[in-house]
């Protein structure tokens, strides 16, 4: 081994170890929305996906979806004409043959009916004013999919122990959502009021209405 290389090899151990149970691993060129190079998510065996989610929210997460998101209404229009197209021109999707594409996407409408009567509350929004719901909004505290974790360049399989730890990322991205954007929102008269959320979601070969997980969520006056 070059002598040299060994008060670097050191240092990646030391930071390593720093982190416990999780680590931010190397750094590789991914498409964050304006060519710039982002570090790869990893785990060691038996990491602790909470502590990676809080360590990597603000400091990327959040980033990467305000830079890269579009207008729901310019998505809508686009995913209605060819979701591939739309795909490479705005969305992200995993290497994997197959994966679906995953848009990052900022939503301005009106609520036009909610569901708050259970765990897993939704809120329909009319983003486009024809009167009909474009997406359907996550608000909690049981938050489906995996568009979180889907639609980070950063975040990649590979880098992880096994599936289930990878699952286990997902829904700390999810739990995250909710306490950050989602936890203190108000539950009720919430029909006729205007939202701004920034959030992500996944097209399955599915039409609208899309659901949105949002990581951020205004919500206005009627």
């Amino acid at each position: 081994m070059d002598r040299g290389a060994v008060p670097s090899l050191l240092l990646v151990f030391a930071v390593a170890a720093g982190l416990g149970g999780c680590k931010l691993e190397k750094h590789v060129a991914t498409n964050d929305g304006d060519g710039q190079a982002q570090q790869v998510v990893s785990s060691d065996p038996g990491g602790d996906m909470d502590a990676l989610v809080a360590d990597i929210w603000s400091k990327q997460v959040l980033p990467h979806l305000q830079q890269t998101a579009t207008d729901m209404a310019v998505l809508g229009d686009a995913i209605a004409g060819d979701v591939d197209v739309a795909g490479e021109a705005h969305g992200y999707r995993p290497s994997s043959e197959g994966s679906p594409w995953n848009f990052a996407a900022r939503v301005q409408g009106t609520i036009l009916a909610a569901r708050t009567d259970t765990r897993a509350a939704t809120a329909e929004v009319d983003v486009t004013a024809d009167g009909k719901a474009d997406v359907i909004l996550q608000l909690g505290p049981v938050i489906r999919g995996t568009a979180l974790r889907d639609i980070l360049p950063f975040v990649d399989f590979s880098s992880f122990t096994d599936q289930i730890e990878f699952a286990q990322l997902s829904r700390s991205l999810n739990t995250r959502a909710y306490e950050s954007a989602l936890k203190d929102l108000p539950r009720d008269d919430l029909v006729g009021k205007t939202v701004d959320v920034l959030g992500a979601f996944t097209v399955r070969g599915d039409g609208p209405p899309y659901l949105i997980t949002p990581v951020e969520t205004k919500i206005g006056g009627s």
